[in-house]
């Protein structure tokens, strides 16, 4: 099976307006952004948790409507709080600017604005983050959160796409359980494969080639849920 390359920076869009929302994703997906587009506020929350966004951008039309909800609600989740969060107003009050940023967003952009400047605000934020930002590690196990890169100590593992999609997947989920639908809806699954075993099939050899290359690093099963990471030292942290 040809498995697709995986796209380098996923963002989560979520735009009060319907019709803004279509615009902003078809600028980050030109751009090429891998993008999920969430229709209201449950939504928003649903997506970011099952699978962490390298960045997120919220379209606001309300000083305290579905956007404003989900910019707090992600910087309560342990997995979300440092995500970049790039706020769109149609306001060019100072003071509503100022409410964005002390609302936790990391930088607010006033509408209607140029497609190149949206993108460079978004690569901004993810320079700020940090290179350093995006390696999780699970004990000895360090995974970088968007190429999927992993290493045991200095040992690289040798990975395929499909594997890296998976375990950078688990390690933005750390330490909860990485959802068993956000890991079937990855985008490295090739268009014409129609098999549901898929998924288990890469769990399993990321389960061998952690064995092998030591470090007490497992993936366990959650039942009727998904995968997760654990190890021994039950105080691991992650980053």
């Amino acid at each position: 099976m040809e498995l697709a390359a995986i796209p380098t920076i996923s963002a989560l869009v979520l735009a009060e307006d319907p019709t803004t929302s279509g615009v902003v994703a078809r600028h980050l997906a030109r751009a090429g952004f891998l993008v999920h587009e969430a229709h209201n506020e449950h939504d928003a929350i649903r997506r970011a948790s099952e699978a962490t966004p390298d960045v997120v951008i919220l379209d606001l039309l309300l000083d305290d409507g579905p956007g404003t909800n989900v910019c707090r609600r992600l910087r309560e989740l342990p997995s979300t709080e440092d995500v970049p969060i790039l706020a769109l107003t149609g306001s060019h009050d100072v003071a509503t600017k100022v409410g964005l940023l002390e609302l936790g967003c990391d930088d607010c952009l006033v509408r209607p604005c140029e497609p190149e400047e949206l993108i460079a605000r978004v690569h901004v934020l993810l320079r700020r983050r940090g290179n350093e930002r995006l390696v999780r590690r699970i004990g000895p196990l360090r995974v970088h959160l968007v190429g999927g890169d992993a290493w045991i100590g200095t040992q690289a593992l040798d990975l395929t796409a499909g594997e890296r999609a998976i375990i950078s997947t688990l390690a933005r989920a750390y330490p909860a359980v990485a959802q068993r639908a956000a890991l079937d809806r990855l985008p490295w699954r090739a268009a014409t494969d129609v098999s549901s075993n898929v998924t288990e099939v890469l769990v399993a050899r990321l389960r061998h080639k952690l064995a092998a290359a030591g470090g007490g690093v497992e993936i366990r099963t959650v039942r009727r849920t998904g995968y997760r990471f654990a190890t021994g030292n039950s105080t691991e942290a992650s980053a």
